[in-house]
């Protein structure tokens, strides 16, 4: 066997394996708009860099038909290689987001870290339906006084609203305010330094009052969900540049 032949093994066996991690990345771990927004793309990335380019390439070099030591230098490289995929994995899989968490008409995505960065165990929400992040409001009672006594106690606590999981409910359109979403005139003053909304409104048709969009920060970047009004649908992102 040449050394070209064991690269092409190599690379076939880790090209499988990318395969499968990457479906998971992209049909569960960061699904639909997390994908672009909240690193999926860059987790690929970090998992391609491993899995097809470092372990192909060291068997390509040390590779030799009849070299002493060769079965002990293919085996340190797949467990090189496994380590440092398993370890891109676990960046991956900690770092992706858990839910989409509504409150005061702002969306929040939410990892594991973001829990824990506030001193509790992320929350288990199998409860909610779908896969991958789950979709869910923060639900405030409407007596004003319970309503001050949980933000003050947020306040003192330095916990924001978005954390308090015991209030989760599925997320639904319904419970955005129209009169709270951005208006039309701030959207068109931040587009001055994107100039993203002709094509957005290219892809999804109509104008902006056909529309009402509520700003979401991101991993990477801050957008705006664009919900149309007549079928109060999640129709998609808008990028925009954070408001000063």
């Amino acid at each position: 066997m040449s050394r070209y032949q064991a690269f092409l093994i190599h690379l076939g066996i880790s090209l499988v394996i990318f395969v499968i991690l990457a479906a998971i990345i992209f049909y569960w771990w960061y699904l639909g708009i997390f994908f672009e927004t909240d690193g999926g793309w860059q987790g690929i990335r970090i998992i391609a860099l491993v899995d097809l380019v470092l372990g192909p390439c060291l068997t390509l070099v040390v590779f030799k038909a009849g070299k002493p030591g060769l079965k002990f230098d293919l085996t340190a490289i797949g467990l090189f290689q496994a380590i440092c995929l398993a370890g891109g994995t676990w960046v991956v899989h900690s770092e992706r987001p858990i839910a989409m968490v509504m409150v005061d008409d702002i969306f929040y995505r939410m990892s594991g870290d973001d829990y824990r960065d506030a001193r509790i165990e992320p929350p288990n929400l199998q409860q909610f339906e779908g896969r991958g992040p789950k979709w869910v409001t923060v639900q405030l009672p409407k007596d004003f006084t319970e309503l001050g006594d949980i933000r003050s106690r947020s306040i003192v606590a330095d916990t924001p609203l978005r954390i308090l999981h015991d209030r989760y409910i599925p997320f639904e359109v319904a419970h955005l305010d129209v009169e709270r979403s951005t208006p039309e005139a701030d959207l068109v003053k931040l587009d001055i330094q994107t100039g993203e909304i002709p094509q957005w409104l290219e892809r999804h048709g109509g104008s902006l009052e056909d529309y009402s969009f509520y700003p979401l920060g991101t991993r990477y970047e801050f957008v705006h969900l664009g919900i149309d009004k007549k079928s109060g649908k999640i129709v998609g992102m808008l990028p925009t540049p954070i408001p000063e």
